[in-house]
């Protein structure tokens, strides 16, 4: 049996610049106490190892009147910002920067009077955030088979797509918009570039594997990608967070294993993930 990691696994730069930001608050302000706004980043894992360090995930800001606030990578709407801003504690933006350059670009076509639709989650703090920069004028979908009946508010709108959705997806939707009568539609490519190599990694990878496994946390939406991806490519596909999920009748008379991980997956859980097979299988890889 051969074992074979993708090349794009592991934690993307959004990530790692979010649990920097995230532990140097925890130096600085521990005393006082360091929250983070939902989950820094989506990988329970991660949440827990930082929340023993003393990082407390909130789910909102009553309550907290004095330390510190972290954004997650996710990102949040302007009402939080003004809310932290009026209770005079302390903030650190921890927000992607791939996130703020959508979040950048919803305002602005808001701003200049453009209704925005946006190709996402429609319950993940990144979209809801964008929803809250886009104002009244918002229209959130989840693929281009919901814009089906779907009453736009204007004739002249703005897209976007969450940063971890697929290019594929996204492009089928703008083609059913085009075909649609409005007299202007901007669109921008919104989604990342760690999120592109990343699908394109885990999809070669499936081609030539007998087996995929996903490994990211349930809520991380491109975790949720790469698995709609490879499941497309190679029907044994799982999705799995830790090694203890994995299952030995998965393996049987698999010569080829790919392993992908989404971008909030620490490296340390990939070895293990590749340990445990490795003694399932009882074989070494070469």
């Amino acid at each position: 049996m051969k074992i074979e990691i993708a090349d794009c696994s592991g934690f993307c730069f959004g990530v790692k610049r979010a649990i920097k930001m995230a532990q140097e608050a925890l130096e600085k302000n521990k005393a006082k106490g360091v929250y983070s706004l939902g989950h820094i980043i989506h990988n329970s894992q991660v949440v827990e190892e930082l929340s023993r360090k003393g990082l407390k995930p909130i789910k909102e800001l009553a309550g907290v009147e004095e330390g510190v606030v972290v954004i997650s990578s996710h990102g949040a709407g302007p009402k939080i910002f003004k809310q932290i801003e009026a209770k005079g504690i302390g903030l650190v933006n921890a927000t992607c920067p791939y996130v703020m350059s959508a979040q950048k670009i919803v305002k602005s076509l808001s701003d200049e009077g453009y209704s925005v639709l946006i190709l996402g989650d429609r319950h993940h703090p990144e979209v809801e955030a964008l929803v809250g920069l886009a104002g009244k004028g918002a229209v959130v979908i989840k693929d281009e088979e919901e814009l089906e009946g779907q009453k736009l508010p204007s004739s002249r709108i703005g897209v976007v797509s969450q940063t971890t959705q697929t290019s594929k997806r996204y492009f089928r939707l703008i083609s059913k918009i085009l075909s649609r009568g409005f007299s202007e539609v901007r669109i921008f490519n919104t989604i990342c570039s760690d999120t592109q190599k990343r699908q394109e990694s885990a999809a070669r990878l499936a081609k030539d594997a007998d087996l995929m496994i996903i490994a990211g946390g349930r809520m991380s939406a491109n975790t949720k990608r790469l698995f709609e991806i490879c499941s497309e490519i190679c029907k044994n596909t799982y999705h799995i967070e830790t090694a203890q999920e994995l299952k030995g009748k998965w393996f049987e008379g698999k010569s080829k294993i790919g392993i992908a991980s989404g971008a909030s997956t620490p490296d340390w859980i990939i070895k293990s993930i590749k340990k445990e097979i490795l003694s399932i299988r009882g074989i070494y890889a070469r």
